[in-house]
Formats: C-alpha cells, structure tokens, sequence
C-alpha cells in the first residue's frame, strides 16, 4: 500500500508541474524532436493530414519520462489513405497498474482540392486508479485542418477534445484525459535537405505556448533534429534513420525541475 501511494504521488507531483501536457495525447517521437509540432506532421494528431498521405504507414512510439515506468505512454496507430475517405486509428496508455489512462480515436481526413484538406476525430478516454471508487471516462472531437499554398510550406490547424463530454466523474477530475487545446503550426522545407517547423497552441491550464523545431538530412535516409517549447523553456534533440521503408526515431527531452526523458519510436510506410 505504501508502494502505491508514493507512485499515486508520483504521477500527482508530475501532473502539476507538468500540467499543460496531456499525457494520452502526445506528438509521436519524430515531432517530439522537433519541439513537438505534432499538429503538422502527424495524422493522428491532426486528422487532416489524413487527406494529404499518400502511403498506408504504422506506427508505435514509447515515451519515457525522467525514467520512470509509472509515467510512461506507449501508443500505437495506423492510418489508411484511399480514394474515398482516408481514415486512421489510434490507441494510447499512459501510466501503470494502479494508475492508467487510456484512449483509443477514430479518424478521417479529405483532400478538398490541391491546397486545403479537412479532418475529424472521435475518442473514447478512460482514467482508472485504485485511488478512486470509480472509473472515469470522456467522449470528445477534434477537427484539423490543413493548408498548403505551395509544394514546400504548411499551415495547420488543430482543435482538440473540444467538445468533451463526461461520461462519470462523481469523484473523479476527469479534465485531463480530454482536456481542450487548440494550436496552430507552421512547415517550411527551406531546402530538400532542411524542414524547418514552429507552431503556438493555447490550452485550458496555459494561455499561449510556442515551439521550434529544425530537421536536418546529412546522409541519405539519416535525420538530426532539434527543438524547443515553451512553458516552460524545454529543449528536444532527436535522431532518425529510414531502411526499407521502416523508420526508427529516437528523442531526448530535458525539462528543468523534472529531468530528462527519452522516447524511441518506429514506423513503416507501405
């Protein structure tokens, strides 16, 4: 009992002091090494990139905070573009036994015409703890929307968990499993060699945060990034290689109170 009550507390200390993060929905691996612009780069993050792939992909990513277990989120999606509706899937977990959140999304994205494509999700996300008598749970909707004016720039806007309805919370605060957000990003491929990314997002608990990211080809199929986010100032280095359609990422976030956290992901593009 001892033992869950310091992780239970664990898992508190991290939810206050790193309180505009939803830990369900987190950028995949790549994005989080450019300052997690997941809004651009990611169709699961923003449900009008559906519209724009023209590969089926999968792909999982395990994030790893300050190295611990107990704060950890694995999730896994694939998304299927097609003539008639792009759609995705998308599930998450975030914590341990006595302490989980999860989320599982639906999603589908269309290519109105050469430079605007639009999107929608539907999520289910549950909170389960010990600590509680009962279980939490919320349904919510994200929209995106993307624009590409030219081949090498990109304008993409997400709005997330909004609306968001409870599902029970007679004892529990159920706000952080579908918390709103809405944020904004910006992709400029400066060179074939150069992505250059930044983006601000305003959500429930901060009013503005900003992000900055850069990747960078040296070698063929071989990826450096770097990044940063605000609130506070969190900088991001990652590294990515590409075999045979098969992608493997890897991060390393350093945040100043809390420590450093890694995160390996891998795709496949078919």
């Amino acid at each position: 009992m001892k033992k869950i009550l310091i992780l239970l507390s664990m898992v508190w200390l991290y939810a206050h002091l790193a309180s505009a993060t939803n830990n369900l929905r987190l950028p995949d691996v790549r994005s989080l090494g450019m300052g997690g612009n997941g809004g651009a780069h990611s169709a699961l993050f923003n449900p009008s990139l559906l519209g724009m792939q023209t590969e089926m992909s999968f792909r999982a990513d395990y994030y790893s905070r300050y190295s611990l277990r107990e704060l950890a989120t694995l999730s896994s999606g694939f998304c299927y573009p097609n003539r008639i509706l792009p759609v995705g899937l998308h599930v998450a977990s975030f914590g341990y036994d006595d302490y989980r959140e999860s989320l599982f999304r639906f999603s589908a994205g269309k290519q109105l015409n050469m430079s605007w494509a639009l999107g929608v999700g539907v999520q289910y996300a549950v909170l389960q703890s010990k600590i509680f008598e009962s279980d939490a749970a919320r349904i919510s909707a994200d929209i995106g929307m993307a624009f590409r004016p030219v081949d090498n720039f990109l304008i993409a806007l997400s709005i997330i968990n909004f609306p968001s309805i409870s599902l029970n919370e007679e004892d529990v605060d159920s706000e952080r499993i579908g918390a709103y957000m809405a944020e904004l990003n910006v992709n400029c491929n400066v060179t074939s060699d150069v992505l250059i990314t930044g983006g601000i997002a305003h959500c429930e608990e901060t009013p503005l945060l900003a992000s900055f990211g850069i990747e960078y080809l040296p070698l063929d199929d071989f990826y450096l990034r770097a990044g940063l986010r605000t609130s506070p100032l969190v900088p991001s280095l990652g590294v990515g290689y590409c075999l045979n359609g098969f992608m493997v990422d890897t991060v390393m976030i350093y945040h100043p109170v809390l420590g450093t956290s890694l995160g390996l992901g891998l795709s496949y593009s078919f």
